[in-house]
């Protein structure tokens, strides 16, 4: 059997209406509205996401039954239309005596769209005793059909049934319906190290011997990651040192680009690159104060002086899955 192929559909408009102080608004343009937002919706289900069960829908009915019960759920056909069934229904088992040979009837449990002409319909009276419909059901309808009425893709398969004397012979099968895959949730976690506690250590250049930044270790193991995230980082704090506060007497600015190093699964490293330079608005064709200059990282005291002095603290969040 085969379904209809979305080629078929067609594209939505590609128009995004719109409205201005005072306009007169008609019928047909407020529909509109919605009618393209829902054109694109449909696009988006059946390009990305294709047909079949999403979610629930569950069918049970015992041996000896005349009605099966269908739960809530949530299903796609394959034009990307959304068949959301709010609330559970009972449904009556097709009153189908025998087949011709005698034995048991199959027969398809299905959910499809249900169209305009089919629907509920919610009516009001307008001015100059105009009426017209104000609200359409849009609930999905839950029908019998054969085997061989099956039109696959619009008609949701949800379970088979084996029909005897306007009974069921055995509990509904699930068998044949089609589910469409879960796509994986990504785990994220985040967490901070804590401002005026996060213990900082310089990094030197081994070639040289000067120091070019620092680095801390955070702790990540309380987020529980079973596998290495991705960690994104932010180094939070001040960043501006008085004179009295600067070895060296001179006010500057203290600032890096934190980078992840050697993450794992409950901690990673996280790198403070401090290149010397100049920053802050121009006065007299300089720059006001000086960018990690080289006496102040230089210091021993610098780790404790970015910790207990400006705050320095690593804010984090890791993504694991994705």
């Amino acid at each position: 059997m085969t379904g209809p192929t979305t080629s078929g559909a067609g594209l939505p408009p590609t128009h995004r209406p719109r409205f201005f102080a005072r306009q007169v608004l008609a019928a047909a343009e407020l529909n509109d509205v919605v009618a393209v937002e829902r054109s694109r919706r449909w696009l988006h289900n059946r390009v990305l996401h294709g047909w079949g069960v999403a979610l629930g829908l569950e069918v049970t009915g015992a041996r000896g039954g005349k009605r099966v019960a269908v739960g809530a759920g949530y299903a796609l056909d394959a034009l990307g239309r959304d068949l959301i069934l709010a609330e559970g229904v009972e449904v009556d088992v097709p009153a189908v005596a025998a087949g011709p040979d005698g034995g048991a009837v199959v027969f398809c449990l299905t959910l499809r769209w249900t169209e305009d002409d089919e629907a509920a319909v919610r009516t009001r009276s307008g001015e100059c005793g105009a009426v017209g419909a104000v609200r359409l059901a849009d609930g999905p309808t839950a029908a019998w059909c054969t085997p061989a009425e099956l039109r696959d893709g619009l008609d949701v398969l949800l379970a088979t049934v084996s029909v005897r004397g306007c009974a069921l012979t055995a509990p509904p099968d699930p068998a044949g319906r089609r589910v469409l895959p879960v796509l994986p949730t990504p785990y994220v976690a985040t967490g901070s190290t804590g401002a005026f506690g996060t213990v900082w250590s310089r990094v030197v250049d081994p070639a040289t011997g000067v120091v070019i930044g620092l680095r801390t270790l955070v702790d990540t193991s309380a987020a529980g990651f079973g596998d290495t995230p991705a960690y994104l980082v932010r180094l939070d704090g001040d960043r501006e040192l008085t004179a009295a506060g600067a070895p060296g007497g001179q006010a500057c600015v203290l600032d890096g680009t934190p980078y992840v190093d050697a993450p794992e699964p409950g901690r990673m490293t996280v790198m403070v690159p401090m290149p010397a330079g100049r920053i802050g608005g121009v006065v007299g064709g300089a720059t006001t104060l000086p960018l990690n200059p080289a006496q102040v990282l230089a210091d021993v005291t610098l780790p404790d002086l970015v910790r207990s002095t400006l705050g320095w603290h690593i804010s984090w969040m890791g993504v694991e899955g994705a």
